[in-house]
């Protein structure tokens, strides 16, 4: 059984060193393959990766793929909402390249669960079923007092001593499809769940993470759909999705309620949207 995790990342100046070599090592132990795209990040910085390249094993299973501002400007045809494409068209870039048996998707801020539970949890799943794992928060700074290097160990700390999170981040106290989709949650179905589905809608091109139609798309493609929570997978709090550190407006969360209420099929196409454009990466 091969487990892959796919994530998207820019040189966003928060804390990112730390953050990031948390992550990935977290995700490198739990995982058989590791996904890391970089997008968009702004002009005249380098991708992330490179600036901690060095501080990471070797391993041969981390996938580096590169979307500079030019590139991510004709993938989104100049939209001024690009940047909140993120969760969709970057996801959707690594799944068509991936051929593992069980998805993840997720972002850069987590710690990934132990892969023995991990795998205990998989042994279990049902392949025609799309899990979200809720996400449990803690603060990067608590971390620090540990020291990013024994990461491991203040797992073990957080799996004794965090709380479950038993509450969904629903849209609208109607809206029965989101479950608990926030930022770090795991998406995650087998292969042949995100293939029949074609991945996220390409055209979720709204500012903030409930508004992805996922579940939607595999309710109406015939899959079942279940929250896990009591999988310990741990997400460091960081600023709020605004500019200004706010959260989504009231607005933006009626505006991602209607696009989900009202989806009836997917608008992608066998490419995902993505005129069969193949984006080449380096393996890390």
């Amino acid at each position: 059984m091969k487990t892959a995790a796919l994530l998207y990342v820019r040189n966003d100046d928060y804390k990112e060193d730390e953050r990031v070599i948390v992550c990935l090592k977290s995700m490198l132990n739990t995982f058989d393959e590791v996904f890391l795209l970089d997008w968009n990040s702004p002009e005249g910085k380098n991708p992330l990766l490179w600036k901690i390249e060095d501080k990471l094993p070797k391993t041969g299973r981390l996938k580096h793929i590169v979307i500079p501002p030019d590139a991510a400007k004709s993938l989104t045809n100049n939209n001024p909402n690009a940047q909140a494409c993120t969760q969709v068209l970057s996801t959707n870039i690594m799944l068509r390249r991936c051929d593992a048996d069980w998805i993840v998707a997720s972002t850069i801020d987590i710690i990934a669960p132990n892969k023995d539970k991990f795998h205990n949890f998989l042994s279990k799943a049902d392949k025609n079923t799309f899990y979200t794992v809720s996400r449990r928060d803690f603060e990067i700074e608590e971390l620090e007092k540990h020291d990013f290097k024994n990461w491991e160990s203040y797992r073990d700390i957080l799996d004794e001593t965090s709380q479950e999170r038993r509450f969904p981040a629903m849209v609208t106290p109607n809206d029965k499809y989101s479950l608990i989709n926030c930022c770090g949650d795991f998406q995650l179905a087998h292969r042949n769940v995100w293939n029949n589905i074609k991945g996220f809608e390409e055209q979720m091109i709204y500012a903030c993470f409930q508004d992805t139609n996922i579940q939607k798309k595999a309710v109406l493609m015939g899959h079942g759909l279940e929250a896990v929570y009591d999988l310990p997978l741990y997400h460091m709090s960081h600023k709020g999705m605004g500019n200004d550190g706010s959260s989504p407006s009231k607005q933006t969360y009626n505006d991602a309620w209607d696009w989900v209420e009202f989806f009836k099929e997917s608008q992608n196409d066998e490419n995902w949207g993505f005129n069969n454009i193949e984006i080449e990466f380096e393996i890390i």
